[in-house]
């Protein structure tokens, strides 16, 4: 993500980004380890910042289709029963699309409002088109915490996928940011946020049963 702040309640802190080391290394893949790139962070959990450029000054698309470039020639893709990749929405572009590749589902995280739905066209049409080549399906849509949820009704009536679940307004989402930990982290201390971690729990639970979704 060009703001380089994704992984920042998972670290405590904003980690290197790829971009930043690969123009460190003058984009020579093979003078990069994967302990410059990769950051282990709350929970044992390994994590990567792909960067961008400066507002004006380049193309975040190409900074996605790098570090995926880069993560291949480390073997990253090898190494974990898990990968997560947070892209951001609008995937018409190739290098956005570039961690759909490597994809075996794809899931769909938006709010209540019409331009983050609207956003979901072009991250549909990507999957559409990638499932030329192998196999990928739409898991489904999770909608961020919201009061209401009438767009996202509107939206899977006109282009059906399962809504795995749109999450209520809770005030300690966005604090955790502000705290830079997460909501597991922050329950040690606060045992009244476990009510909000089962939602979380339950979204992983339906994503690693394996759905088939829809393609």
């Amino acid at each position: 993500d060009p703001k380089h702040d994704s992984t920042f309640t998972l670290t405590g802190f904003l980690i290197p980004t790829i971009i930043d080391t690969l123009q460190s290394k003058n984009y020579h893949f093979e003078d990069i380890w994967s302990q410059k790139v990769i950051h282990k962070g709350y929970g044992g959990v390994d994590w990567v910042e792909a960067g961008g450029p400066p507002a004006g000054a380049g193309c975040g698309g190409y900074v996605g289709g790098e570090t995926v470039k880069l993560l291949k020639e480390l073997n990253a893709f090898y190494q974990y029963d898990i990968i997560l990749f947070d892209v951001l929405g609008d995937v018409v572009w190739g290098g956005f699309a570039a961690p759909l590749n490597y994809a075996n589902y794809c899931l769909i995280i938006t709010d209540n409002g019409f331009d983050a739905l609207f956003a979901a066209n072009p991250i549909t049409a990507s999957i559409k088109e990638k499932a030329r080549t192998h196999p990928l399906p739409l898991t489904g849509l999770v909608g961020n915490p919201t009061s209401k949820k009438n767009l996202i009704n509107k939206y899977v009536e006109t282009c059906p996928m399962p809504v795995i679940k749109v999450l209520p307004l809770i005030e300690n989402i966005p604090i955790s940011r502000v705290k830079g930990k997460t909501l597991f982290e922050m329950v040690g201390s606060q045992p009244s946020l476990n009510y909000v971690c089962e939602y979380y729990l339950n979204i992983t639970d339906q994503i690693l049963s394996q759905p088939e979704g829809i393609v």
